[in-house]
């Protein structure tokens, strides 16, 4: 599904209409949202207009929830089952604690007040 999208938007930024038209009529499309089908069939008609282009956010969007979902199903798949959750294992460094890493950064703002 990632390979799909990045190829569309790959696409819609070249403005490749006969790779847009192949790619909106692939299986896949149906998978979209009707916001990111939306921004799509936008920019390819931008595309055949020769009007000037805007960025496709909700196919961006879409994407990045996407990568988001796959993301969280690959650490579940991964995962070593136990009983118990808080019986696996943590992986990982510990973060570190908010006071240490931006106690040299912390200055007071100051609004101006108004009536």
């Amino acid at each position: 599904m990632l390979a799909y999208l990045d190829a569309l938007l790959a696409a819609l930024a070249a403005r490749d209409i006969t790779e847009i038209d192949r790619l909106l009529a692939h299986p896949l499309a149906r998978i979209l949202s009707p916001d990111a089908l939306a921004d799509a069939t936008a920019e390819r008609r931008a595309a055949a207009l020769g009007s000037p282009s805007v960025a496709p956010l909700r196919l961006l969007q879409f994407r990045y929830r996407t990568v988001q979902l796959l993301g969280a199903n690959a650490a579940v798949a991964d995962a070593p089952e136990a009983a118990n959750p808080s019986e696996r294992p943590r992986t990982g460094t510990p973060a570190p604690v908010w006071s240490e890493r931006r106690a040299a950064l912390r200055q007071q703002m100051e609004l101006p007040l108004s009536a």
